[in-house]
């Protein structure tokens, strides 16, 4: 029961887009990271994760989603629904103490992103 205390479960709200594949290839991506349990797709735009608390906090994940380009839900409530988990997740931290000066992001992520490619258009243009 100790090591279930770290784990958590979460849903990641995306915005809603005409692609309807965004949750799969976000789950693909959230696969290959450190400390993430499982990813699930429930609907084009919302995916279920579980993930440790000894690696990752749902800031650095969502954190992650936004850097690989993929856009989340910014409504009040999905606002509100963060606060609550990083609330949470900073509270079972303290409490089991992770070390914050340690904490690393180890993932197989491909280094050539969606926000890589403005980069690579403005640059024909300086």
């Amino acid at each position: 029961m100790e090591e279930q205390s770290h784990i958590r479960k979460r849903l990641v709200c995306l915005r809603r887009t005409d692609d309807a594949s965004q949750a799969e290839r976000a789950c693909a991506t959230l696969k290959g990271v450190k400390g993430v349990v499982d990813a699930r797709p429930v609907n084009s735009h919302r995916l279920s994760l579980t993930y440790s608390l000894e690696f990752l906090t749902f800031e650095l994940i969502e954190d992650l989603l936004r850097e690989l380009g993929f856009y989340l839900d910014n409504s009040i409530f999905a606002i509100i629904r963060r606060n609550i988990y990083q609330y949470l997740e900073d509270t079972a931290r303290e409490k089991i103490k992770v070390d914050e000066e340690n904490r690393k992001l180890v993932c197989q992520v491909d280094t050539e992103t969606l926000q890589d490619e403005p980069e690579k258009y403005w640059n024909n243009y300086r």
